[in-house]
């Protein structure tokens, strides 16, 4: 979230920003009849409100932690309902599109977190990915980081119970993009870079 404000901020135009995971809202459910003639979505629920600010951006700045080496269930329900928008016309094509997406892992260890195929049918223009390795799983937070032999922390020890019981959960394991100069100077780059659509 803080990664695509400040994006959004350095673009200087007016923004909004939507937090998939504070909305109720479902994935499609194919029910092209209600969307087949409109090219907007019939289903009435969070979500519905923002798709037209969706169709009428100048840009987007699609983002994503990483849940399980890809994105989160939210951004797949998101780009299931972006369908309507596919019928006679890829109402979408060529909005230019960047992508943001964090997690504990080398982005490479997954391949690209966004399921690029969601991304390519749109036709999007795919200005770029930001990927920011925070290397801060859930564990650190979750109360059983330090024991759990499932999670994230448990990955990052090499699966090593010898070496999760000596891991301390400390403030300066907390990773921030704000201390990473490559992901600083890429929230700035992209910022003018949208500024100037």
């Amino acid at each position: 979230d803080r990664m695509t404000q400040a994006i959004l901020a350095e673009t200087g135009k007016e923004t909004r920003f939507i937090n998939l995971s504070r909305l109720i809202f479902s994935p499609c459910r194919a029910c092209a009849h209600n969307c087949a003639t409109t090219a907007m979505c019939g289903v009435k629920d969070d979500l519905h409100p923002c798709l037209s600010a969706i169709r009428d951006a100048e840009a987007l700045v699609l983002s994503t932690s990483i849940h399980h080496g890809t994105m989160t269930a939210w951004m797949y329900s998101f780009f299931s309902r972006l369908w309507c928008f596919l019928h006679e016309n890829k109402i979408l094509s060529s909005k230019p599109v960047l992508l943001v997406s964090c997690g504990i892992d080398e982005m490479s260890e997954h391949g690209d977190p966004f399921d690029l195929s969601l991304v390519k049918e749109h036709a999007f223009k795919l200005l770029g990915h930001i990927y920011f390795q925070s290397l801060t799983p859930p564990c650190f937070k979750c109360g059983k980081g330090e024991v759990c032999q499932r999670g994230g922390l448990w990955r990052m020890v090499g699966r090593d119970l010898a070496a999760l019981k000596e891991f301390a959960i400390t403030p300066d394991k907390f990773r921030r993009w704000e201390d990473c100069a490559k992901t600083v100077d890429e929230i700035k780059s992209y910022g003018k870079m949208l500024s100037e659509i």
